[in-house]
């Protein structure tokens, strides 16, 4: 990649300036820039991978895949956030899939340069360390509240949560969100997420459309999430 569309991009997203701030001149030309339609499977469970990507544009959902073809959602990444970074160091098999949840952009570094570049630079060390402990910090936090707090908990929170991503106001929120993406995030079966949805529904708090759920009223919703017994 010619250094001055990496520069562009880093400008355009200053997230990544921390872990690019001491990369050495040698390794920044080596790095490549993707791009992946959504729907698309970039890294799979279970295969040694070669590259590290950074996002620079979209969403990733790290989801693992059961035996039985459930599966459960881990995490959704979003523009600077590392994938790949544990497993590349000792060519372990990913530990999970990544899809490409929106149209993704991408920029990826093989794992040659990626071990020079750590070699040379002590920075990346520290981001890397960084990035390990914040991933490791939500996935404590997710297991935790999958562990012990009921589904309709979770759902509510997690609704609440994407809904103020998205808007500061109170009501006509809409989150463009399938039903299915809901299951796999929580591990439970899709009855179990609609039965809770249309509960919500029928209270007035959301509407259900095909592709999104249009939050009613927050206010509404967060009296709901106080509804729970552990």
């Amino acid at each position: 990649m010619e250094l001055n569309l990496l520069k562009k991009i880093i400008d355009a997203n200053p997230e990544l300036y921390p872990i690019f701030r001491g990369c050495p001149y040698e390794i920044l030309s080596h790095w490549e820039i993707n791009e992946y339609q959504a729907g698309t499977v970039i890294c799979r469970q279970g295969e040694i991978i070669e590259r590290m990507y950074i996002i620079i544009n979209g969403y990733a959902d790290i989801y693992y895949l059961a035996e039985n073809g459930k599966k459960y959602s881990l995490i959704t990444l979003k523009n600077g956030d590392v994938i790949g970074e544990i497993e590349i160091l000792d060519k372990r098999p990913y530990s999970a899939n990544m899809e490409a949840y929106s149209d993704l952009k991408t920029v990826e570094i093989s794992r040659d340069y990626f071990l020079q570049w750590m070699e040379m630079d002590r920075n990346i060390n520290l981001s890397i360390t960084r990035i390990l402990s914040s991933r490791f910090y939500h996935l404590v936090l997710k297991a935790g509240k999958d562990t012990l707090y009921t589904l309709k908990y979770r759902l509510c929170a997690y609704l609440i949560s994407r809904g103020k991503q998205i808007s500061k106001e109170n009501v006509n929120v809409e989150i463009k969100l399938k039903k299915e993406k809901l299951s796999e995030e929580f591990g439970v079966t899709s009855r179990s997420v609609s039965r809770i949805l249309c509960g919500l529904q029928n209270k007035n708090i959301i509407e259900l459309r095909v592709d999104s759920i249009l939050i009613k009223d927050f206010k509404k919703l967060a009296k709901e999430e106080e509804c729970y017994d552990l």
